[in-house]
């Protein structure tokens, strides 16, 4: 089932809704901190009273030539006479006006109950079952705006996609974020996505698009120049004299020769973490119980395999609790509470676990539990304090050898993201 069609199926339950803003919304939104990411607006109760949450909206900007679609996601009574809407997510869409949109619309019962909802300035309006249905199908038609229905849809609690690569992708960037000692709803300086390709920066912030990403950044980033094709998304932030850069790139093989998904390079402290994403599946346990497991494969064992640094003989001046810079984060393949519970484990104590008589199955294979670890396990919060504290990780002397790493990827169809923490020096660039 295509993206527009689940959420066709949602808005006719939970019908779209327009908004047109005046000129005094529209300049507020424009500067406020968190912009198109997270909004709230307050009116009287009535003015929300039939809006059945949450759902998707279209928002027109006074003056902009622009419109947004995003997810509405809760209103809240916050006085005796006002209810506050939330309003998460907004992305451009083409066309760039409610009136151009009506304009696109053929049939000629859906033209004229479009015309007779399109909200006035300073108005919002909610469409029926069957029109909303059919704007949604009449927006995917436009390739531009498939990146934007999808982000909608990574907002609507139940039709959030299982855990897979891109959702592997966007969790190592939020994770790259907390590093850095940045909230997920953090607003970035700036974020430029290549036109048609798919990337999991589009959920942390307004973009421009780039038909090549990183044309500018080849000089920047010693052996970038090999992979350009393949990048498909930059973001920027900083916060107090740093800056983050992340990357995310398709197609790269970077499983060939380190089987990872997440590379973060920090030089402030001089260190570099490698996460493997790795889904724990329900199964029963030995007991009749059910419980969440991995059990290793091929590719598995040929990851580890390849999880292997060049040896340093150059003198090591910094300390680290450990050295190896690999890490395995185990996640549930099920959204509970709104969240994707995970643990995370050094190779290290990854091969331990593997020798070990209890994560023997009863048929002799081997898996990878909660059950087995018994709590012995870095939580997401734990993780994050020991890269913070340089405490994890390759040495100085190892990490400034990072662009033989690079230089060595040139293909294949692996994602990843590279996050990259630096100093901002005066008139500083990008890495």
């Amino acid at each position: 089932m295509t993206i527009a069609i689940k959420i066709a199926h949602w808005v006719e339950k939970k019908p779209l809704i327009l908004i047109r803003f005046d000129e005094a919304l529209s300049e507020s939104l424009l500067n406020s901190r968190h912009k198109f990411e997270y909004l709230t607006i307050a009116k009287p109760h009535s003015v929300f009273q039939d809006f059945k949450l949450p759902t998707i909206c279209l928002l027109e900007i006074h003056g902009a030539d622009t419109c947004y679609l995003g997810t509405a996601t809760r209103k809240t009574a916050v006085s005796t006479f006002d209810s506050r809407l939330t309003i998460k997510k907004l992305r451009p869409v083409v066309p760039s006006s409610l009136r151009e949109i009506e304009r696109r619309v053929t049939d000629t019962r859906m033209k004229r109950l479009l015309n007779d909802r399109l909200p006035s300035t300073g108005a919002f309006s909610r469409l029926s079952s069957k029109l909303s249905s059919h704007l949604i199908h009449l927006l995917a038609q436009e390739p531009e705006n498939h990146a934007t229905l999808e982000v909608a849809l990574s907002q609507l609690p139940e039709l959030r996609r299982t855990p897979n690569i891109n959702w592997a992708q966007e969790d190592a960037i939020r994770s790259a974020m907390k590093v850095f000692g940045l909230r997920v709803n953090e607003v970035p300086v700036e974020v430029v996505l290549r036109r048609g390709a798919a990337s999991g920066l589009s959920l942390v912030g307004t973009y421009m698009y780039e038909d090549n990403i990183v044309h500018a950044d080849t000089s920047k980033l010693p052996g970038f120049k090999l992979v350009a094709q393949d990048i498909t998304g930059r973001a920027v932030f900083e916060k107090r004299g740093e800056r983050l850069v992340i990357y995310t790139a398709n197609r790269l093989p970077l499983e060939k020769m380190l089987g990872v998904d997440l590379i973060y390079i920090n030089e402030t402290k001089g260190n570099i973490v490698m996460v493997q994403y790795k889904m724990l599946e329900e199964a029963r346990n030995q007991d009749g119980s059910r419980g969440w497991q991995f059990r290793p494969d091929k590719q598995f064992w040929d990851e580890i395999a390849r999880m292997k640094l060049p040896a340093f003989y150059e003198e090591i001046t910094d300390y680290r609790l450990s050295r190896n810079p690999f890490f395995f984060k185990f996640v549930k393949r099920k959204v509970v509470n709104d969240s994707h519970q995970s643990f995370v484990i050094s190779l290290d104590h990854l091969k331990q676990i593997l020798t070990s008589r209890k994560s023997r199955g009863a048929k002799g294979g081997i898996r990878v539990s909660y059950e087995a670890l018994d709590g012995t396990y870095l939580r997401e919060s734990d993780f994050i304090g020991l890269i913070c504290s340089g405490y994890v990780g390759t040495h100085r002397v190892e990490t400034e050898a990072l662009t033989t790493i690079i230089s060595e990827v040139a293909k294949g169809d692996k994602a990843l993201v590279l996050a990259w923490q630096r100093k901002v020096q005066s008139g500083g660039k990008d890495p």
